[in-house]
């Protein structure tokens, strides 16, 4: 396929990476904004928030089952014609929720923004490595992916705040509209070109073997047990803060806007650690978000102490995100790394929908909300005790010289992982 980043240079790149990076803003807040949404839907829907967490654990498996799906199924398709009509999915499953007269209309419209979801940031992505030369390519997948951290630094809390000031619906609808406004700019960054062939498309499906690599089958199970953790609580985090710690609603914002804040920190602490020791990295951030889990469950009676270790949750989670996907590039092989980024964005779409199930057990059952965070610190423990042996494990395979599965360290000439994107299509 013939490569149109030569119609690209100096502004006209400029402007097409910001424009990608205004999608994936998009798409991040799309996707996480119902956590600042989910009182207010549970109250209207007339279900009980243990239903109402159901919105996010349907979005996060359709995304883990979508992903790997379209990825196999849609190789051959037109580029352009391909982003058009998942733009268009995502637009239409947005207003279908914002319409929604039950909660499962709302559910459908979650289902069908998420199957979107799932193969538009493969396809942005490509985008961005396509409009730079290649020696620039990791520079601007990273500047796509700070379109999530700008979804969980502005997005989330000006979802929330629209939310309150009109009705949840209009959240929806923003979002809809903004898709749609960029649908048709972006599109026409899209090389108009066929798909891959069907030769490769074959060779694709012999990819799958990496999927029994048992490195691969670590990191991608920390990375699920990492996300299970953290959203746990997180789904939960408005009524948390507003029932539990007693901040009144409009206090919910700005406490969001820390939780991003502290996320945007922790893309770079994890960078910087995941620098020196990819193993050690993940070990570290695991143990952070472990801690401060159960800390921010035991401070519930104490406002100031729950903001702190709000504010480390969102740090720590975050630093898992660049270690992971760099042990991820580490031990897949170079042939196999595309469908193995895909699975990783499913493992941790798995998570964010077995802690948003976790979750609203515990409340069915009749726990209180500060027990949230504690069963996500208890679920990060596992997490912990499976990166603390892998580094053991790895440290003995290079103390008796298997240098061959030792931890390689990242190559010098090629970039790390997006830090800031937990959706991993990056390759």
């Amino acid at each position: 396929m013939n490569s149109p980043q030569t119609s690209f240079t100096g502004r006209g790149v400029t402007w097409a990476l910001t424009l990608l990076t205004l999608c994936s803003f998009t798409l991040g807040t799309g996707e996480i904004m119902i956590a600042g949404l989910l009182p207010d839907i549970a109250d209207d829907a007339g279900v009980s928030l243990s239903t109402a967490g159901l919105l996010v654990s349907s979005f996060a498996l359709t995304v883990v089952i979508g992903g790997p799906v379209l990825a196999l199924t849609t190789g051959r398709t037109r580029r352009r014609r391909l982003l058009i009509a998942l733009m268009l999915t995502y637009v239409l499953g947005n207003v279908v929720s914002a319409l929604a007269p039950s909660f499962w209309a709302l559910a459908t419209g979650r289902i069908l923004a998420a199957l979107a979801h799932s193969a538009l940031m493969p396809l942005f992505f490509g985008i961005a490595a396509d409009v730079v030369p290649p020696n620039k390519r990791g520079m601007a997948v990273a500047r796509v992916s700070l379109g999530f951290s700008l979804a969980m630094i502005a997005g989330l809390p000006i979802g929330a705040a629209l939310g309150q000031w009109l009705t949840w619906r209009a959240t929806f609808w923003a979002v809809a509209a903004l898709t749609l406004a960029i649908t048709v700019p972006v599109a026409a960054l899209a090389p108009d070109t066929a798909g891959i062939s069907a030769a490769d498309d074959q060779g694709r499906l012999r990819e799958l073997k990496v999927l029994g690599d048992r490195r691969v089958q670590i990191v991608t199970g920390v990375t699920a047990l990492a996300a299970a953790a953290s959203f746990t609580a997180y789904t939960y985090v408005t009524p948390l803060l507003t029932d539990a710690v007693g901040f009144g609603e409009s206090a919910v914002t700005v406490l969001l806007l820390l939780f991003g804040i502290g996320g945007t920190a922790g893309n770079l602490v994890g960078g910087r650690l995941t620098d020196r020791s990819v193993l050690g990295a993940i070990s570290l951030s695991v143990a952070a978000l472990a801690v401060a889990l159960l800390l921010l469950g035991a401070a519930t009676g104490v406002p100031a102490l729950a903001v702190a270790f709000l504010f480390l949750f969102g740090l720590a989670y975050y630093a898992v995100i660049p270690a992971v996907n760099t042990r991820l590039l580490n031990v897949a092989s170079q042939q196999a790394r595309t469908l193995a980024l895909t699975v990783q964005s499913s493992a941790f779409n798995l998570g964010t929908a077995l802690g948003g199930w976790l979750g609203g057990r515990l409340l069915a059952a009749g726990a209180g909300l500060r027990w949230l965070p504690v069963a996500g610190g208890l679920v990060a423990l596992i997490a912990l005790v499976i990166a603390v042996a892998e580094a053991a494990g790895a440290r003995r395979r290079a103390a008796a010289g298997t240098t061959a599965t030792a931890e390689p360290r990242p190559a010098a000439t090629e970039p790390r992982p997006a830090a800031t994107a937990p959706a991993p299509e990056t390759a």
